[in-house]
């Protein structure tokens, strides 16, 4: 049984007088003394403003504006209802003093018991002496605070209690002189939920974070982590939300680490975003870590540990109707010690961008430039300027585009440290004609016209002339992943530093089945394909040349099926007509009959890179246990990547928490062991992210429940 929210009721409603600073009584019988004060009895009912008191009888002094009431008496307010025997309430200062009373808190809800309170009407608090409070019902003390004196502050939200004494369960596990907890839901200054575990790098594991509720728009969290192999170390984040401003810096700080003969180990990230005068915007993202083995020695997810590499970019952004700028700054701090000085990302410093699309009745003109300077210690660095203008036809009737276009790409080099004999200045210049075309076919389907039905073939013919680019270098230009998109873009790299020749014709099918009444898509099937019709010359180094055999790209489709709310399945597959072979695969099926329950599977492969399978489950086990799990498995190293379990029993007043993991935790292959346990007294300690959080990151799909974390 929980506790239930208080509800004055009608009948007390109808009643209350007219003019709120009346004070009003009710009884069953009446008597007026001669010295001014007044008799009431046969179950006496006081009305004054938003408060409600009743007694088995009452004495009112009209000097003094003071009622004594007598026998069982009960005090309603808005946010408090108290309990007891024998009480004096002071009209004029909205105060009444219990001798001993009980207490409940129905917007939390909590309750309690003091030997002497006092309820101040006006400040709307609560003074208490002797107390025990809880958010437990009766019947079920699971938790309880015992406290000297308890100063609780419904209208602020929060309470402070001296001389404290928590037990659980019968057994004390907190005493503190001061306490401060919260009594509603607003952010209160204050300790969260602590986390203990138990893990394989860091040993003992214990994260004890502070909240720090500043202001409104700014608030600071404090995590001291002591592990017992490696020392103590300190993590802090800090929110802020300004007019037109917002970020958050995140700094982890330990001292010394046991483990690493004392080293100091950091990270720092930092995330921020300005908006100023009308069409301006700066924008940063800053990563930074001591160490390349800091995540897998201190980090808590395979996604942690198989980074990389840590972005760290300034941007300085222009929007205007038609066209933006931006300007950019731009590095990154490799941190896999297995990529060579080669093979390390260039800084990007400055890059300027510029786009712009201009549209008229029949014609758009679309404008693109890029400024770079790409600068690194080893290899070829420089200047690179690339710019495209593209003109293209606009012709369209309902159900049909047909959108012919030509673009003129120049590029320019201004290259440092080149090998001897080689030109430092070069350019590239090159003609793009294209012509994308599409159909909408529609039909009404099912009984009473309940689905709509369409079909949607697509065709984008591209062809870009052969021109010698094997001078040019290679700063940041990759070959992507083949899929949909990539399909109907007209460019086969993404990057100018190398433009491929092609005379291509790329055609595809979508069929979607529309439901009318909610205009949402139940089933997207695609399907395409490109046919080349002549060779491809240039390419990225080590990268074959296409013969000219008419020869065309991998078949590829995808299938997104969600006929029902609770399910939803999705499949992306390529393959290739020559080797009769696939040479990628992705599935993801997801059912969610309700908000606190999934499950779902993923697969992964793509030929000669990976093969991956995950399985999912967040299911309740009985009436107040719930099982999380999630189990990763590669089926090229044949071992698991993550497996990830969790049971959580939910009480009325408390939730326990135990999780076990092992992960991935090195880029050798090492894996880690941990298990963790929460406590979290609700009412007293502060909702902390659930194992759900952890498959929020893991699970391919998944999504914990909307809402920000509450703190």
């Amino acid at each position: 049984m929980c506790l239930a929210q208080y509800d004055p009721g009608p009948e007390l409603l109808a009643t209350a007088p007219a003019d709120p600073d009346r004070l009003v009584i009710d009884a069953g019988s009446f008597e007026l003394n001669e010295d001014a004060t007044s008799e009431y009895g046969d179950q006496v009912e006081i009305r004054y403003r938003d408060t409600w008191i009743s007694a088995e009888r009452a004495r009112y002094d009209a000097d003094d504006n003071r009622v004594s009431a007598l026998g069982q008496v009960t005090l309603r307010a808005p946010d408090v209802t108290v309990f007891g025997e024998d009480a004096v309430y002071d009209a004029d200062t909205q105060r009444m003093s219990f001798a001993r009373a009980g207490f409940d808190l129905p917007k939390r809800p909590a309750r309690g018991s003091g030997q002497n309170i006092v309820v101040d009407g006006q400040a709307r608090t609560l003074s208490l002496s002797s107390v025990l409070f809880t958010t437990c019902p009766p019947d079920n003390m699971a938790w309880e605070l015992r406290a000297n004196n308890v100063f609780l502050d419904t209208e602020n939200g929060f309470g402070t209690a001296r001389g404290v004494r928590l037990e659980f369960k019968g057994v004390p596990i907190l005493y503190s002189p001061y306490f401060t907890f919260p009594i509603d839901d607003r952010r209160k200054s204050g300790f969260l939920t602590p986390d203990f575990s138990e893990r394989d790098r860091t040993g003992f594991d214990l994260r004890v974070p502070y909240y720090v509720n500043i202001r409104p728009n700014l608030d600071l969290t404090l995590e001291p982590r002591y592990m017992s192999k490696r020392g103590t170390q300190l993590n802090t984040e800090l929110r802020y939300l300004l007019p037109d401003t917002d970020g958050q810096l995140n700094v982890q700080l330990l001292p010394s680490d046991d483990e690493a003969l004392g080293a100091t180990r950091r990270y720092f990230d930092l995330q921020h975003e300005t908006a100023f005068g009308r069409n301006w915007e700066v924008e940063a993202g800053i990563r930074e870590v001591s160490d390349a083995a800091y995540f897998e020695d201190l980090g808590n997810s395979l996604s942690e540990t198989s980074q990389t590499h840590l972005d760290r970019y300034v941007d300085l952004s222009y929007y205007a109707p038609y066209w933006s700028l931006r300007t950019r700054f731009q590095n990154y701090q490799t941190i896999d010690p297995a990529i060579v000085p080669e093979d390390t990302p260039y800084e990007r410093v400055p890059q300027i961008l510029f786009d712009g699309r201009w549209l008229g009745r029949l014609f758009a003109f679309d404008s693109a430039t890029e400024l770079v300077n790409f600068d690194r210690d080893v290899g070829v660095t420089g200047w690179r300027l690339d710019s495209t203008q593209e003109v293209s036809l606009r012709f369209g009737r309902p159900g049909m585009y047909l959108t012919p276009a030509v673009a003129w790409r120049h590029t320019n080099y201004w290259l440092d440290d080149t090998a001897p004999g080689q030109d430092d200045s070069l350019s590239r210049s090159l003609p793009v004609g294209s012509l994308d075309a599409g159909l909408r076919f529609e039909r009404d389907a099912g009984e009473d016209s309940r689905w709509l039905h369409t079909l949607e073939p697509r065709l984008l013919y591209v062809n870009v002339p052969f021109e010698d680019q094997s001078q040019l270098p290679v700063f940041d230009t990759i070959v992507p992943d083949f899929n949909l998109v990539q399909l109907f873009r007209k460019y086969q790299y993404v990057g100018p530093d190398r433009i491929a020749d092609t005379d291509q014709i790329s055609f595809g099918v979508t069929t979607r089945l529309i439901e009318a009444r909610t205009g949402r898509e139940r089933l997207t099937a695609t399907l395409g394909q490109t046919r080349y019709l002549s060779g491809q010359e240039v390419v990225l180094p080590e990268q074959a040349v296409r013969p000219e055999d008419g020869s065309a790209s991998d078949y590829v489709a995808e299938l997104s099926v969600g006929l029902r709310d609770a399910w939803s399945l999705d499949v992306g597959y390529q393959w290739n007509n020559e080797t009769e072979s696939s040479a990628r695969t992705e599935t993801r099926f997801q059912y969610r009959p309700k908000e606190d329950r999934l499950f779902g599977f993923a697969y992964r492969y793509r030929r000669g890179v990976l093969q991956q399978g995950d399985v999912s489950v967040v299911w309740p086990a009985a009436e107040r246990w719930r099982v999380i799990g999630r189990f990763s498995y590669s089926f090229f190293e044949n071992e698991p990547l993550e497996q990830f379990l969790g049971w959580e029993y939910e009480a009325c007043c408390w939730r326990l928490r135990v999780v076990g993991r092992r992960f991935v935790s090195s880029r050798t292959g090492e894996a880690d062991d941990s298990i963790s346990i929460q406590l979290e007294l609700k009412g007293l300690s502060q909702r902390v992210p659930s194992p759900e959080d952890l498959l929020d990151r893991g699970i391919l799909g998944y999504r914990s429940m909307p809402g920000m974390t509450e703190r």
